[in-house]
């Protein structure tokens, strides 16, 4: 994957910004009744804003790219953004839908459930062709759910071009419903990205290969170049000099997997700015998913580097990984990836 030479480490993040309204339920309900929980938290969540502000808690400079209604949850949500160092002079207000609302469900298992709209995030579009927005990307990270709507694709598209034109690099976090709904465009869009995160689930609807390695060896052959896999509680697959190896997670105590898929996007990502080794970014990233599951919500509620830190610290893997996750911990040591 080409790192360029720009300077800095912006990063832009295109993808949906949600309030999350979060319930903790003892059980799920027999269809017709009713399931009350002690507590609801309203959180700041969506796959973009969850990336960008996990980036922040490494001290990468992200820009989001986005688009929210113009009601209290949109309002709410920038000021929670802006307040964590996001940057969000791109992301757009309207007055034809409101802001994405998602209601989770989570059960004592940590699974969770969605129910919602993602509303204004269908109409974020193009940025001006002449913005200062491309001169200080290094990459992009794109989100599957960009290509569900025409708007958000040609937004999206519009930033693969202008970071690659630049020599900057672009990722693409495909999602379970846009491989279930629009598989063919996720497969045309992979060939065209340097670096494809997928779940195991989001790549057997893709490839029809329910086996790890061989929808992996699937997606590669359709044109994909750097593929990695979320494995969940199993770690992920990564490819290593063209041999895929199976990096091992982190054991916690998981009480709600909500964002604990886009904290990984976002430990991976810091760490190939960084340019660090593949090994490496997978370790980190195993680290920070593992974290984010640990606690309720996402987003500005998700795990700090002193967290992820601490089960970097805390737990051995097995070798030869044990000696990767030594060198992470030297380098979060050293300050490599700390927060700013």
């Amino acid at each position: 994957m080409r790192t360029g030479k720009h300077r800095g480490e912006e990063i832009i993040v295109l993808g949906d910004i949600n309030a999350d309204i979060i319930a903790r339920v003892s059980s799920w309900p027999e269809p017709g009744g009713e399931c009350l929980a002690e507590r609801v938290e309203l959180h700041c969540g969506g796959v973009g804003a969850n990336c960008a502000l996990a980036l922040r808690q490494w001290g990468i400079s992200a820009r989001l790219i986005g688009c929210v209604g113009k009601d209290d949850f949109g309002g709410a949500l920038l000021k929670t953004l802006a307040e964590n160092g996001v940057d969000v002079k791109c992301i757009q207000r309207t007055g034809k839908a409101m802001t994405g609302l998602l209601y989770i469900n989570v059960t004592p298992d940590g699974q969770r459930t969605f129910f919602g709209s993602r509303g204004a995030n269908c109409l974020v579009g193009r940025q001006s062709s002449g913005s200062a927005l491309w001169r200080r990307a290094r990459a992009a990270s794109l989100l599957g759910y960009s290509f569900l709507d025409p708007r958000p694709a040609l937004a999206a598209r519009q930033i693969l071009r202008a970071v690659r034109a630049r020599g900057g690099w672009v990722s693409l976090d495909v999602g379970m419903e846009p491989s279930n709904k629009i598989p063919r465009q996720i497969l045309r869009v992979a060939k065209q990205v340097d670096l494809l995160f997928v779940s195991s689930e989001e790549a057997a609807a893709l490839t029809g290969r329910r086996d790890p390695r061989e929808s992996l060896a699937r997606l590669r052959k359709a044109g994909a170049r750097d593929v990695v896999m979320k494995l969940g509680k199993r770690g992920c697959l990564i490819l290593e000099e063209g041999v895929v190896r199976q990096v091992p997670s982190f054991a916690v105590r998981a009480v709600d997997s909500t964002g604990a898929g886009d904290a990984f996007t976002a430990a991976f990502l810091q760490a190939r700015l960084r340019g660090w080794p593949v090994a490496e970014a997978a370790v980190a990233a195993n680290a920070a998913g593992a974290a984010a599951a640990s606690v309720v919500g996402a987003g500005e509620k998700s795990p700090g580097l002193r967290e992820i830190t601490r089960l970097l610290r805390t737990q051995r893997l097995r070798e030869p990984w044990d000696a990767v996750r030594l060198r992470v911990l030297r380098r979060l040591n050293a300050g490599s990836g700390a927060s700013r």
